[in-house]
């Protein structure tokens, strides 16, 4: 009884789950302004992760930091 319960509980959450994702055709006119580059994860990445990244490419940009590319800033 308790696994039948446990389980209903799951099929639940899961058929929620997969109800619940965003995925929609896009028309091919909308797709230029989806590819834009602000659009990227990037955007939301937190200053540490900027910061390494700006130090193993070697290039800064936008982040209002100075660096040298060899992690001695």
């Amino acid at each position: 009884m308790r696994a039948g319960r446990a389980l209903l509980v799951v099929l639940v959450l899961g058929g929620g789950l997969l109800a619940s994702t965003g995925c929609a055709p896009v028309a091919p006119y909308e797709r230029g302004k989806l590819a834009h580059p602000t659009m990227t994860a990037a955007d939301m990445a937190g200053f540490g992760e900027s910061h390494l990244r700006a130090i193993t490419e070697g290039a800064v940009g936008g982040s209002g930091g100075t660096g040298s590319g060899c992690g001695c800033n």
